[in-house]
């Protein structure tokens, strides 16, 4: 039987990479983004359904998850990938910021999650909301709405997945570090030009004391949600993977003793 599969942010890189290993390994997939053109683009090639909207509105994430059903025929699994870096530090002037960074990372995850529990309960269904290693560390200069709203999304990981595991549900968390992602191409062509160097060389500097010296491709997170959605997967929960090469592993101040 085909695994029913909603994936939020599918127009974006993780997200429509998602979808595409979703739908590869037979599944049938409903995705959602703002982006509709991108949407479409994705769905089509995928053979999803594509059901554009705002996902910081939660009638219009309401309707999604309806519509999903209704075409599905239910949900077996939700991947919430939606997420945006929004730059703003603590000052009165990025208050926007700030609240703008939660809407889109943290309030539209939880608007997600709860709008889909109640179907994902009776197929005993698994959820995956995505953080990020910034919500473990911290995230760059400028990102303090980012980082604390993707730390808000371990916490509503681990607290659904106390509250919904007894009903069968299984809620796990993805912390991606780099991603060769358009936001990633868009953080490292901001560090390119501040340094006088090429993109290629910004995602090589950024990954420098990663252990295994490179960032990772959507592919491979679109992997990990893959894995965590699978029965190979049957006794985790509340857990949050990090998918970022080691990096959250390594202490800065060794760095210097790094060979190679």
């Amino acid at each position: 039987m085909s695994k029913l599969v909603l994936v939020s942010g599918a127009a974006g890189g993780v997200g429509s990479a998602t979808a595409r290993r979703f739908a590869a390994d037979g599944a049938k997939v409903a995705l959602t983004d703002i982006d509709a053109d991108r949407l479409k683009v994705v769905a089509d090639e995928v053979g999803g359904l594509a059901l554009p909207a705002d996902g910081t509105r939660r009638d219009e994430v309401a309707a999604v998850v309806r519509r999903a059903v209704a075409e599905l025929g239910g949900l077996d699994t939700v991947i919430a990938a939606q997420g945006a870096a929004v730059s703003g530090t603590a000052s009165p002037k990025a208050d926007d910021a700030w609240f703008r960074a939660f809407d889109v990372n943290l309030h539209g995850s939880f608007y997600l999650a709860s709008e889909a529990l109640p179907h994902l309960v009776p197929r005993r269904g698994s959820l995956v909301l995505f953080a990020s290693t910034a919500g473990l560390l911290s995230g760059p200069p400028g990102t303090a709405g980012y980082s604390a709203a993707k730390a808000g999304v371990i916490g509503l990981v681990r607290w659904l997945a106390r509250d919904f595991g007894p009903r069968g549900v299984r809620v796990n968390g993805v912390c991606p570090g780099w991603v060769r992602t358009p936001l990633g191409d868009g953080a490292m062509r901001y560090l390119a030009e501040r340094e006088g160097i090429a993109v290629e060389e910004a995602y090589r500097r950024v990954a420098e004391h990663v252990p295994l010296r490179r960032v990772a491709e959507p592919a491979e997170i679109a992997a990990v949600c893959a894995f965590l959605a699978s029965a190979d997967a049957s006794i985790v929960t509340g857990h949050v993977l990090v998918a970022d090469g080691g990096g959250a592993a390594v202490d800065p101040a060794t760095t210097l003793f790094d060979q190679g």
